[in-house]
């Protein structure tokens, strides 16, 4: 009982002192309403374009199972081809991480309305053209900004060249300086969201533009399906191409043989010597040896096709990308949260003020 008399006590008083002070309060607030009231009037309309896509298993069982039946009527035996990995989703968000990819996806045009042509992001951040300084945004530059202009002065400003290793080594992939500020601005715009239990990904888009949002979300999902191919498939079509080399060389002699066998033959007609049955019993023999060989590379072949077919990964959208209709952002709403946070803070300086002042 007297806990409970002790808590009501402590918020009584509590309660009387945010009272006591509550012209300094309802200034505080006002205040803040003030400022939430410029904010939401200068805020710009934000629109999100997302889409929902699951990553299909290319290799499923039933397709791997029709197709080895299909092999087999052709003599063709595909072992365990079928066995191959599927990517987890938890590698999809690391695309965004990707240097290439974000190199690729900031040079893609979007159709911004206020420019009245395609600009890509990049072309945004390197071309004086389309980055010209606003006064509100210069305003802002040098006072809230401040701190982070001197810091970027003191640091100096990078070079403009892209990193390379040494001469004579691999290149290794790296962002000029206009490049890292045009990924910096994508990795704001562009979010990968993961649902591991029901098994499916959102790609979201945000821009200050509808049809921007929703360009930008199915630039990076085609984008994305490249680049999940490519990394799917390497293996395969490296085994395809080492292949298709055997083949060819195995076909050029395949065919030698086989002309010169039917030379021999249309050359050596009605001869009956020891000498020439047994030059044309060799020729027989190197032909046929030569046709196996042509037909199991040829198997080989079709399996490594097949192969890169199966693998191939496709991203089913659920929900495909559209433009959208309505802002993701509110005036009412940022105004709401400018006049709570002023609410907010002015009790809380109240209180930390008295307990000190004690």
């Amino acid at each position: 009982m007297n806990e409970e008399y002790t808590d009501e006590i402590d918020i009584r008083e509590i309660a009387l002192k945010l009272w006591g002070r509550r012209r300094q309060i309802l200034y505080v607030t006002l205040a803040f309403a003030v400022l939430g009231f410029f904010a939401a009037l200068f805020q710009k309309p934000v629109y999100n374009a997302s889409c929902t896509f699951v990553p299909d298993k290319s290799n499923s069982s039933s397709g791997s199972s029709s197709l080895s039946s299909l092999a087999a009527i052709a003599g063709i035996n595909l072992g365990d081809m079928s066995s191959g990995t599927t990517l987890s989703p938890l590698i999809y968000p690391q695309l965004l991480q990707n240097i290439d990819f974000n190199k690729e996806l900031m040079r893609v045009p979007l159709d911004w309305k206020k420019y009245g042509e395609p600009v890509s992001v990049f072309e945004l951040i390197d071309n004086p053209e389309y980055n010209k300084p606003t006064v509100i945004g210069t305003i802002v530059k040098y006072t809230v900004g401040l701190p982070w202009v001197i810091v970027g002065a003191i640091k100096g400003d990078s070079s403009d060249e892209e990193v390379a290793s040494s001469e004579g080594e691999q290149r290794v992939s790296a962002y000029t300086k206009s490049e890292y500020a045009a990924a910096k601005r994508l990795s704001k715009m562009l979010s990968l969201a993961v649902e591991k239990k029901e098994g499916y990904l959102s790609l979201t888009a945000t821009s200050n533009e509808a049809l921007v949002s929703a360009e930008l979300c199915q630039a990076a999902l085609d984008l994305m399906q490249k680049y999940v191919s490519d990394f799917k498939l390497r293996q395969a079509r490296e085994s395809l191409g080492y292949i298709e080399a055997r083949y060819e060389e195995a076909k050029a002699e395949y065919t030698a043989r086989q002309l010169a066998l039917a030379q021999f033959v249309d050359s050596n007609r009605g001869v009956l010597t020891a000498t020439a049955q047994t030059m044309r019993q060799q020729l027989t023999s190197d032909y046929e040896i030569a046709m196996a060989l042509f037909t199991e590379i040829s198997k080989q072949k079709l399996q490594a096709e097949m192969k890169v077919k199966e693998d191939t990964p496709v991203l089913s959208a659920v929900k495909p990308v559209s433009v959208p209709m309505q802002k993701a952002n509110s005036r009412a709403k940022t105004l709401v949260i400018w006049i709570f946070l002023g609410f907010v803070l002015s009790c809380c300086t109240v209180l930390i003020y008295d307990h000190f002042k004690k």
